[in-house]
């Protein structure tokens, strides 16, 4: 590992190679794990040890929770009484796998269970008043909310008027006076001491369903609820530190193991192996076929999907979300084809763009790869009616959901957290709130996003990171937002091959020679300047499946031709 602070100029960006840092208080990791997990802020042994242990620790007491003892006793009244329970859920992964979870839980608890999601365009986010009518008419006197309540204050006070009670699970912020429900059970509620605040909608009915469940069931209380909060916990974006790294990595591991009849026939449609299902499963196999049915028709498809133990109905389910997902791709593509000609060449602190016809299903899908592409925080819109209704993704050092805050008096509704978040407004306001969000990034984000460097964590040959590199490695998966995979750069990489990928060249292949082995090189969405023998690599190592192989690879951030000149 080399200890020289440098500067690379790549094809896509610039990139920085972070500082070196004193491996000695983590010792006797190897230097370059040490290196990554203090850049990761863990400055003891103790901190380095229940981070790669993924310690119990990490997995908080249930019973800390605001409201969460209140829920519990409302729930045990249900089932002496023999009540109906409605869970509400919403109709992205993280509400759907919530509802499903806590739906399961309810049932496993004894409860007679009723569920509901609403319509992403018809209803939208949060509980309504025909909704709450049309549980009660079925016979719920109480309703359960999953990844939504905490803002709807009036809703709440309807369902009670009608004589059903509410218990809201809740991640989001509340931007107004809290409801007035049995409880409201949110660790970042006003009177919240809980020690993590980063859990999303399935992360709250997870701990939920702990806190009912393992009094009477033991550790046995989480089976088939694990894997189910890992994907929400994957799909909605959420750090991974902290609890969200215990849910995500042994939900993982049970996913794996799953006896779910739904998640073996996504995996069995997304031609994943069970035992080598890993993040990249959750995030880009399972989740957004999940989230493929809220966004081009109703969610309902993948709950049941979720909750059937039919082969046959899953089967059926299952082909039909893998049919919503390509038509997503298509339309998230040809979407994304028409937002990104609408942003400016001289690119602002923060994007805003849209059109009436987009679709509002992809929107958010579209503002994530616009907020990838070009560094800046990024809202798409569509239209509702006369409504502008947008999806918003962030950029480092940008909040969405506190900027949004910011501009309330603007909006007719919004919500989210930092990373995500959406909001609805007139066509009118667009332009000033285009004006204020745009003042509120050039504040927060600082330097033109053109001019962002990316951090290279360390250089090192990829044989470097063998043995006990590697296995560290490993033991500091899971990977994502919060946690994100150690990039590193190598220095006149010998190029063996170079070769297309794709079937319209959009990805290249290099075989690459490193410390006497060959290695292959991947790189997504970019293109390979022929006539390059030695090139400097900007890459993450990773372990790709095939055919029942483990291999290691290169997966390519950037690259350029060794032997440029440095600035």
């Amino acid at each position: 590992m080399s200890s020289a602070s440098a500067v690379l100029i790549g094809k896509r960006q610039h990139w920085r190679v972070a500082e070196p840092t004193d491996p000695s208080p983590l010792s006797p990791l190897p230097a370059i794990i040490a290196h990554l997990l203090r850049r990761r802020g863990i400055h003891d042994v103790e901190e380095a040890r229940d981070f790669l242990n993924v310690s119990e620790s990490l997995f908080e007491d249930p019973d800390t929770l605001p409201d969460i003892e209140r829920a519990a006793e409302r729930l045990a009244s249900a089932r002496r009484d023999g009540e109906t329970v409605a869970v509400y859920g919403d109709f992205d992964a993280d509400g759907v796998t919530g509802t499903a979870l806590l739906v399961k839980a309810l049932r496993r608890y004894g409860l007679r269970t009723l569920h509901y999601i609403p319509h992403r365009v018809t209803e939208g986010h949060g509980l309504n008043r025909n909704a709450i009518a049309a549980l009660h008419e079925r016979g719920a006197s109480l309703i359960v909310t999953v990844d939504c309540g905490v803002t709807n204050a009036e809703e709440t006070a309807y369902a009670g008027s009608l004589g059903v009670d509410v218990i809201i699970t809740d991640h989001h912020l509340a931007t107004a006076a809290l409801p007035r429900s049995v409880a409201i059970i949110n660790p970042r509620a006003p009177h919240s001491t809980y020690g993590f605040d980063h859990l999303t909608g399935v992360g709250m009915t997870l701990k939920l369903a702990q806190g009912i469940l393992r009094p009477e069931f033991g550790e046995e209380w989480r089976t088939g609820l694990m894997e189910l909060a890992a994907i929400g916990t994957i799909t909605d974006m959420a750090p991974l530190f902290g609890e969200n790294r215990y849910i995500v990595h042994h939900g993982i591991r049970d996913l794996q193991r799953t006896g779910s009849v739904g998640l073996r026939a996504l995996l069995d449609v997304a031609r994943v192996t069970p035992g080598y299902a890993n993040v990249e499963t959750l995030g880009f196999a399972i989740g957004p076929r999940i989230n493929a049915a809220g966004r081009l028709d109703h969610a309902d498809t993948a709950l049941d999907l979720l909750l059937t133990d039919d082969e046959a109905r899953a089967a059926e389910l299952v082909r039909q979300l893998d049919d919503y997902n390509t038509q997503r791709r298509a339309l998230t593509d040809e979407t994304l084809e028409r937002a990104r000609a609408l942003v400016p060449a001289q690119i602002p602190p923060l994007i805003l763009v849209g059109e009436p016809d987009f679709n509002p299903g992809v929107v958010g899908l579209v503002a994530g790869r616009l907020a990838e592409e070009f560094g800046a925080p990024t809202a798409v819109y569509a239209m509702d009616g006369e409504q502008v209704m947008a999806s918003c993704r962030s950029a480092p050092s940008f909040h969405w959901a506190d900027a949004l805050a910011q501009c309330e008096g603007l909006l007719f509704q919004f919500g989210g957290h930092a990373q995500a978040a959406g909001f609805r407004c007139s066509m009118g306001a667009l332009p000033e709130l285009q004006n204020r969000l745009v003042s509120i990034a050039a504040e927060r984000v600082g330097a033109a996003p053109s001019m962002r460097e990316g951090v290279v964590d360390a250089e090192a040959q990829p044989h470097e990171l063998m043995g006990p590199a590697f296995q560290g490695l490993r033991r500091m998966e899971p990977f994502g937002i919060g946690n994100p995979a150690p990039v590193f750069l190598a220095r006149g990489m010998e190029v063996l091959r170079a070769s297309e990928m794709g079937a319209e060249g959009k990805h290249f292949r290099l075989n690459v020679r490193s410390g006497g082995a060959i290695w292959e090189a991947v790189a997504f969405n970019q293109q390979w300047e022929s006539g390059v023998g030695q090139v400097d690599l900007v890459y993450t190592l990773d372990v790709d499946h095939w055919n029942g192989d483990e291999r290691l690879r290169m997966t390519l951030r950037d690259y350029a031709p060794s032997g440029r000149p440095r600035p």
